[in-house]
């Protein structure tokens, strides 16, 4: 399996090694993240452009930016009611892995040669969007004055609350999802040399698949949330975790069957 390793060249990974380090260093720096997760983030950004394409890690940066721009938002607010993700938005190094690890896991599964090229593009993507749409429907949906529990519609429940959802929230999840892929699929029609694998299996029909699973990925941590968080089954990062996990598998499921 060795022999079927692909990787970029010398010049490439230089090129990676130093992207990720300056993304990790100023995510520190600037506080989006703290030591342990900037250590981390460099991890995934090196392993996912090393052995997925290192377009990736400029969908990764969006992702980082926009999740930290949406913990920041109405901040003040957000401590006042005491739903907050962390002080100043500042997230750590287990909020990283249960968002973060899948990007590093499908590029290692493609360079190993356990999925093609479509499927890479398409978990890798996917994963993304999950992970920035349930991020923003947290951060938004929490704002929101009249969040309903998603397995009792008809039952308000107070901002923070597992399993919460609101309109707000859905909308800003489901944006999000269409954002991030749409950027993503964007990224690799321009960044993608023609003689990388990826560039033919590029298909813009790919993108519903990345939009509906990215956004089916927040509906169903809020289910998570409302049934084993709110038992104690999963923690936050738990259901975080999951969530992305089952929503890559079914779009490499629906992919197959596209």
């Amino acid at each position: 399996m060795i022999d079927e390793i692909v990787l970029p060249s010398t010049i490439t990974i230089l090129f990676i090694v130093a992207i990720s380090f300056s993304l990790a260093l100023y995510a520190n720096i600037s506080k989006v993240l703290d030591k342990g997760g900037s250590v981390l983030a460099f991890l995934i950004c090196f392993i996912s452009g090393v052995f997925g394409h290192w377009s990736w890690l400029l969908i990764l940066l969006l992702f980082v930016g926009s999740s930290f721009l949406a913990t920041r938002f109405a901040i003040v607010y957000k401590k006042a009611l005491g739903v907050e993700e962390s002080e100043e938005g500042t997230r750590g190094g287990s909020n990283v892995i249960s968002n973060g690890i899948l990007p590093p896991i499908i590029a290692l599964a493609y360079s190993l040669g356990f999925i093609t090229p479509e499927q890479a593009l398409v978990a890798f993507t996917t994963s993304v969007a999950a992970a920035s749409a349930d991020t923003m429907a947290s951060e938004i949906g929490v704002l929101s004055p009249s969040p309903v529990l998603i397995t009792n519609p008809r039952k308000i429940v107070e901002p923070g609350v597992d399993g919460g959802i609101s309109f707000e929230g859905l909308t800003a999840s489901f944006l999000s999802s269409v954002s991030i892929s749409m950027l993503a699929y964007a990224g690799f029609l321009v960044l993608i040399e023609e003689s990388h694998a990826f560039s033919a299996s590029i298909e813009i029909n790919y993108l519903f698949i990345s939009v509906f699973f990215g956004f089916f990925g927040s509906v169903c941590d809020s289910f998570l949330g409302a049934t084993l968080q709110s038992r104690d089954i999963l923690s936050n990062n738990g259901v975080n975790l999951a969530s992305i996990s089952i929503s890559v598998l079914l779009s490499l499921i629906f992919l197959d069957l596209f």
